[in-house]
């Protein structure tokens, strides 16, 4: 049965925090410590400054921003008056870049213009030359801590939301309403857009926290993007529905993770990709860490990161279900919580079903995952609900797994081709469809390696075209240029036509790949090391 929350949207969520939690501090970065009053100040702001420039209900927003307290400010703003945020990845490349704001048909785009190594002003010039349609539908830039000049005709933030209205726009916001827009790598060779309503996003933002055991004296670390539902959804939503207080980090440096969580006391770890990297840090045997909760691991990262009388559980979920679906519970037992992967969270309907007959299969047997409940998306931008939903409003997951006597899912591996790396999803079908346009490539078929850090590396066959050599350099030139960098594969093969492996009915033999691939690491055909 679904649970009643407080509030049904995100505006409400946060307005329900703030007269909770008022004084108590909501997010933290560098200098910055904003309460929830103040966030939710901030947030009125944004919406009286957004509302001049035309955001209002059916408004495409989009947000280019790191893990900065503004990306807060502006989503709770522009979902007030209505409109829907297009949450936009920052390692993305023009090429990528250029679809998203295509395929979703942003109208307005807050952005910063480059952070780190990324130039972001010259993503987008590219973009509008590539795609004019892109340019001529985006009415509005909102520049996000600008250190260099304007671009022509957009509008500077810190100007935008000064000073707090007298009286805050009213909130337009609706349960069933889209809210955000988040782009995942499926089985498919584009990303596609994962629409959440409001209610499924606050669904999560109520519930996972109280399996986490997360309260207002706890403190989140928030490293991983938040343009990923892991990051906006397991991060962020879980602090502000449970009145804990959020520790962003723009981006990851294991020397300032640690300095972060030792100095805010930060109890709730997500994200194991990044884990090795902290404690192989020179410090990381003086720090005093107090990691007492979050998402379990059995990795060896985990027994050294953890603090000794943890209560982290185990979970399952994806982009489509606002992450978790089955989550175990702060107060089992260990030996509860960290078996399989949870049990449905509430509301939740997990089936297992053949996947050719679509039949539910008997407790313990294998099957293909299908979920049903409060926190599934909408369904993908521009897909028909049929193409998404089977008959009974059922999201298939192309994944395999059974279930216990007592209803704790045991994850048993994937139908569709995605690669988990660093805790990210990579479609195998857009990777190879990128290298299969490199100069000289014939056929690329892409499969993962396991990787004792990462979960996964991408790797990458490749044949060349008649009488062409295969030329590593080339490729990943090429590979960089229109894929994000985690997508870039870590690994090439050479492979010659005739000796594609094949299923009895001439289909490429992927499983006999990944066999290939992962005797093949390291050994002199491996043509680009991994790292």
């Amino acid at each position: 049965m679904v649970q009643a929350h407080p509030a049904a949207t995100l505006p409400g969520l946060l307005a329900e925090s703030a007269s909770r939690h008022g004084e108590r501090l909501a997010i933290a970065w560098q200098e910055t410590r904003w309460t929830y009053a103040q966030l939710f100040a901030e947030s009125e702001r944004a919406a009286a400054g957004l509302s001049t420039l035309g955001v209002g209900p059916g408004t495409r927003f989009g947000v280019l921003l790191p893990n900065w307290p503004e990306v807060f400010s502006l989503v709770f703003g522009a979902t007030r008056l209505g409109a829907t945020v297009v949450a936009l990845n920052t390692m993305a490349t023009a090429a990528e870049l250029g679809f998203y704001l295509d395929h979703a048909e942003v109208t307005h785009l807050a952005s910063t213009p480059g952070f780190l190594r990324h130039d972001y002003e010259s993503r987008l010039a590219e973009v509008v030359a590539e795609r004019p349609a892109v340019g001529a539908r985006l009415r509005t830039r909102i520049a996000v801590r600008s250190d260099r000049s304007l671009p022509a005709g957009a509008v500077d933030y810190a100007a935008l939301r000064t000073p707090a209205p007298a009286a805050p726009p009213a909130d337009c916001s609706r349960p069933d309403d889209p809210a955000m827009i988040f782009f995942t790598s499926g089985s498919t060779a584009r990303p596609k857009g994962v629409v959440h309503a409001h209610r499924s996003l606050v669904h999560q933002g109520y519930t996972l926290p109280v399996r986490f055991g997360l309260g207002p004296e706890d403190r989140v670390w928030g490293a991983l993007p938040m343009f990923f539902t892991g990051g906006f959804v397991i991060m962020a939503l879980s602090a502000f529905g449970s009145g804990a207080g959020l520790v962003l980090q723009d981006h990851f440096e294991a020397g300032v993770a640690l300095d972060l969580m030792e100095r805010h006391d930060i109890t709730l770890y997500a994200g194991w990709q990044l884990a090795q990297a902290l404690v192989d840090h020179p410090s990381f045997p003086s720090r005093r860490l107090n990691l007492c909760k979050g998402i379990w691991s059995d990795m060896p990262a985990a027994t050294r990161l953890l603090a000794p009388d943890h209560r982290t559980v185990a979970v399952y979920g994806m982009s489509e279900t606002a992450t978790c679906v089955t989550q175990a519970d702060f107060h089992d037992p260990a030996e509860i919580r960290v078996r399989g992967f949870g049990r449905p969270t509430p509301g939740v309907e997990l089936d297992l079903i053949d996947p050719t007959t679509g039949a539910s299969v008997p407790v313990g047997e294998t099957g293909e995952i299908r979920v049903r409940g409060p926190s599934l998306m909408l369904g993908y931008l521009g897909v028909p609900a049929a193409e998404t939903f089977d008959p009974d409003g059922f999201f298939r997951t192309g994944d395999f797994g059974r279930l216990d006597s007592d209803g704790t899912l045991l994850f048993d591996g994937r139908l569709k081709e995605v690669i988990k790396t660093a805790g990210v999803n990579v479609a195998a079908a857009e990777v190879e469809a990128c290298v299969a346009t490199a100069d000289g490539v014939r056929f690329a078929f892409v499969v993962p390696v396991p990787h004792p850090e990462r979960g996964e590396n991408v790797a990458a066959f490749v044949v060349a075209e008649p009488g062409r050599a295969v030329e590593p350099a080339t490729i990943l030139a090429h590979c960089r240029r229109e894929l994000a960098s985690y997508k870039v594969p870590r690994h090439l093969f050479a492979l010659a036509e005739d000796d594609i492996p094949r299923t009895g009915t001439h289909k490429v033999d992927k499983p006999a790949l990944r066999t290939r691939a992962r005797d093949l690491t390291g050994s002199a055909l491996d043509l680009l090391a991994g790292g």
